[in-house]
């Protein structure tokens, strides 16, 4: 694993405009973010920057975002993920309930909610 920026963010995301809105704003308050829309890519990102926290949508194809997350943090420990979701009956079982520190609602997105989460995630980090 590289040197990296302090409050760097690596963004995996499948819709394109909600992502840049994200970079944007999480840019605006002081992160270095990278986006891909491929989780396979996003663990070839994780071996080569230390991110302190991963943003990932939970479904995507080729990879969910939970198995992402077993992967990077195989390799680091410290690294905090944040799971954007879009509430259905299989992202509910998978998570148990929608009342957690880590987890935020995709439709309706709220930058609010996603900027006190990434700054929740980098307060509480190992």
């Amino acid at each position: 694993m590289g040197n990296y920026p302090v409050r760097a963010v690596l963004l995996v995301d499948q819709k394109r405009h909600t992502a840049e809105l994200m970079k944007t704003y999480l840019r605006i308050d002081g992160y270095a973010v990278d986006h891909t829309q491929d989780p396979k890519e996003a663990l070839e990102l994780a071996d080569q920057i230390h991110y302190g926290v991963v943003l990932t949508d939970l479904v995507m194809p080729r990879m969910n975002g939970l198995d992402l997350y077993r992967e990077i943090t195989q390799h680091d420990v410290r690294v905090r993920f944040v799971f954007l979701i879009t509430p259905s009956g299989d992202v509910l079982r998978l998570l148990g309930s929608l009342d957690r520190d880590d987890v935020i609602r995709k439709e309706p997105l709220s930058i609010n909610e996603v900027i006190a989460k990434v700054r929740a995630a980098f307060t509480n980090s190992r």
